[in-house]
């Protein structure tokens, strides 16, 4: 794998799923302009902006951002270490396509009742 964006924001799923991190994957992915690679780098950019929009900016507590984490961090990595080893493109799309179901499952911190695992700060 080259040092792409991809790379970097693989490197940094593993300090966590926390707001600040998310963004800055997001934007790593972002960075990408290879046109074999430019449809995951939306994707993915996207799908991380999402997950950062839903986590939010404030406190969240512990045991909800591990279920965000246990929910998405497998497919998030295979999805972006496909797109960095510029796999085939079926193969990146079938891994964007199972994280994007996920996304369209309910989350740990879709509000049901009450406040929905954020914590108001």
């Amino acid at each position: 794998m080259s040092d792409s964006g991809f790379t970097r924001a693989r490197q940094l799923t593993d300090k966590g799923f926390h707001y600040d991190n998310l963004l800055e994957m997001a934007n790593l992915c972002r960075e990408e302009t290879d046109p074999e690679r430019i449809l995951s780098a939306y994707i993915l950019n996207r799908v991380l902006s999402h997950l950062a929009a839903e986590l939010g900016d404030g406190i969240v507590l512990t045991n909800e951002l591990r279920k965000l984490e246990a929910k998405y961090r497998t497919a998030l990595n295979l999805a972006l270490e496909s797109a960095a080893a510029g796999a085939p493109q079926e193969e990146q799309t079938r891994r964007l396509t199972d994280l994007v179901t996920l996304l369209r499952t309910p989350g740990p911190l879709e509000k049901t009742s009450g406040s929905g695992g954020k914590v108001d700060g």
